[in-house]
């Protein structure tokens, strides 16, 4: 079950949510009060953004495109650090995975095959993944405890849906839980006011417009597990060997980022 508190209590912020407190390799789980999922940041209002620093978040990544973040820019209190690490455009024609990602999307048939498409692109396109690679650099830069960092997009859906699966994957997240968490955003925007969903829709990009039509389905969840299934076995091994992590890094992002369960 998802807990309760896992939706951080932020009014304007969209599709909030903590992932301290999943259970995670040996026995342990995330730790809480470190990193935060999200949706756009451009509601914020100077109270919201004060419960964000009160919460302990130091840094915001943002992996929308230039145009999204022109139109629809963070509105973040001067304590929080900005960066941006945009996942589209993607720039690899053909994917280096293009056979394979093939072979996966001809065993689903589904209406709106621009999503699956650009779950696989997520995962292999070299520009999409050096702005993952952004997101677990700052991770591991965030030493001190009760520091958070907080990734978003527009929605809190997709691109901020695979950093998630890629981050609780390398800290070794059961695969029911990783499929929890990426589904849990359809219960969460289900609740955002018809305003705010019309404004996910128009975020500045043609492409995440067409996206953010859409729920988060298990279609694309299946998918991207496939992929990473039959390339490299697991998520550990897909950060160490597609994203380029360290085998240190590793060794850093579950001593930071884990703790016993309680």
């Amino acid at each position: 079950m998802i807990a309760s508190e896992r939706l951080l209590a932020v009014p304007h912020a969209v599709n909030l949510r903590e992932l301290g407190g999943y259970p995670a390799q040996n026995g342990q789980q995330i730790r809480w009060r470190k990193v935060l999922r999200s949706g756009t940041l451009f509601d914020l209002t100077p109270a919201d953004g004060q419960l964000l620093v009160d919460y302990g978040v130091i840094k915001v990544i943002d992996l929308r495109s230039d145009s999204e973040t022109t139109a629809m820019p963070d509105r973040l209190p001067h304590q929080i650090a900005f960066q941006q690490a945009a996942v589209y455009p993607f720039t690899d024609q053909p994917s280096p995975w293009a056979k394979l990602a093939r072979r996966i999307k001809a065993k689903f048939v589904v209406p709106y095959d621009l999503m699956l498409e650009t779950y696989l692109k997520m995962l292999t396109d070299s520009h999409a993944i050096a702005a993952f690679r952004a997101v677990f650099a700052a991770l591991l830069a965030n030493t001190q405890p009760d520091q958070a960092v907080l990734f978003h997009c527009m929605a809190g859906k997709d691109r901020t849906g695979m950093a998630a699966l890629m981050i609780e994957g390398a800290l070794g997240v059961p695969e029911d839980i990783l499929r929890e968490d990426y589904l849990l955003t359809n219960l969460v925007l289900a609740r955002q006011n018809a305003v705010t969903n019309d404004e996910l829709r128009h975020g500045g990009s043609a492409l995440v417009n067409e996206m953010n039509r859409y729920q988060a389905e298990t279609t694309n969840y299946q998918a991207v597990h496939d992929l990473v299934q039959r390339r490299f076995g697991s998520w550990r091994e897909y950060v160490e060997k597609a994203v380029g992590l360290s085998r240190q890094d590793l060794a850093d992002l579950d001593r930071l980022y884990l703790e016993d369960q309680r």
